[in-house]
């Protein structure tokens, strides 16, 4: 039995074509003009967020200054960065991963870590250590679809902008993400550590990198609710979740950023390809790294036989489309990992997993690729050196 296609794919498409039949609009703050974008300020904090397809020299420059707060801590040694894909239920993969890797004893602390979707909501536990390992667990493996979404009423469907209400996730996350996590987080951005969290900006169509660090160590009294918006952010799917309205300043005007899932503009990233390990300051180039992606899906789609249905041929197109631009991703990194002469590893989930696709957050479903991700790291060690069907 092979997968169904995914029901959040589904919900998606029904919304788009909802809003196509009904051609309404939310009220919102103007979204900030392009060509003021440098200007906008979030809580007032310079490093809260980086351009991953812009002008990279103030990423570029935070990475040097971690690097410095690294060094006056008195840590030294090999980097290793983290990156986690986005993959909807399929998060369960990384999860139990990195579960499994804690009792194989050899798993390092992360200097790195990025999400995006599903990967930004386990990055938090990933970047603070094997002492969040439990709670990553529960989450992975005791969540069903009404602890994410509840559907709504068709009528609030035409006159909106979702097919379902975010707000179970939202409560989801609060529970997780504490101002005693928070308080961690900051504590660990002073040792030159780094936790970045991918959305996009619909407005202007681009990724962002979210500094969690930078904004956990600010004095603003906002800060836990705004990297709790940004983790729902990151995973709020356009058209089946509403967009998360973010509030920026420019100069004195108040202005307003819609961001959703940053899978729909990267499904993983380590740092943007234009900057160049090669190019930074001296005391970020001689680190040795090593890099570990974990792709929270396949690296190709399964066979399937697709109905002849709207719905059925949109919500297959889609999801192929975000497995083919996962590979994208997979290989910018390699070669950009290549040219930096930084180690890579890549973990995915293979055809060894038979468990079939029934429905979206299905414990049973998750509970069985938990296990999987768990037993491979301390079974079969999957990590890869090259993406799959690579030839140099």
């Amino acid at each position: 039995m092979q997968p169904t296609v995914p029901r959040l794919f589904q919900l998606a498409v029904m919304a788009m074509t909802l809003v196509i039949a009904g051609c309404s609009t939310q009220p919102r703050l103007p979204a900030v003009p392009r060509h003021e974008t440098s200007e906008a300020s979030f809580l007032g904090i310079p490093d809260a967020r980086f351009s991953l397809s812009g002008d990279t020299v103030a990423l570029t420059g935070s990475f040097a200054a971690a690097e410095q707060r690294r060094r006056l801590s008195g840590v030294t040694g090999t980097d290793h960065l983290l990156a986690i894909s986005g993959g909807g239920e399929n998060g369960a993969f990384g999860a139990g991963l990195l579960y499994g890797w804690t009792e194989r004893g050899d798993r390092p602390q992360f200097r790195l870590v990025t999400g995006v979707s599903t990967g930004a909501l386990t990055a938090p536990f990933a970047f603070l250590g094997s002492r969040y390992d439990e709670q990553l667990k529960t989450v992975y493996t005791t969540i069903q679809r009404d602890n994410i979404a509840q559907l709504l009423p068709i009528i609030t469907i035409l006159n909106g902008d979702s097919v379902a209400d975010s707000r179970p996730l939202a409560a989801l996350i609060a529970t997780h993400i504490t101002p005693e996590m928070v308080e961690e987080i900051g504590r660990e951005y002073q040792k030159g550590r780094v936790l970045m969290i991918g959305t996009t900006n619909l407005d202007l169509g681009q990724p962002v990198a979210w500094n969690i660090g930078a904004i956990a160590v600010s004095n603003h009294p906002g800060k836990v609710q705004a990297i709790r918006d940004i983790l729902l952010a990151s995973a709020s799917i356009p058209g089946a979740f509403p967009p998360v309205m973010l509030d920026v300043m420019v100069g004195a005007n108040r202005r307003q950023e819609m961001h959703v899932d940053g899978g729909a503009t990267t499904q993983v990233f380590l740092y943007p390809s234009d900057a160049p390990l090669r190019n930074a300051p001296a005391v970020v180039r001689r680190v040795p790294r090593v890099a570990w992606i974990i792709r929270n899906g396949r690296t190709q789609e399964l066979n399937e036989e697709v109905q002849r249905g709207l719905l059925q041929i949109a919500a297959r197109s889609i999801s192929t489309m975000i497995t083919s631009n996962a590979i994208g991703d997979i290989y910018r990194m390699y070669l950009v990992t290549q040219r930096d002469r930084v180690d890579f590893n890549l973990a995915y989930i293979s055809r060894r997993f038979t468990v079939p696709y029934v429905k979206p957050f299905d414990p049973p479903y998750m509970n069985a690729l938990f296990e999987f991700g768990r037993n491979e790291i301390r079974t079969n060690q999957p990590w890869l050196k090259r993406p799959p069907g690579y030839r140099p």
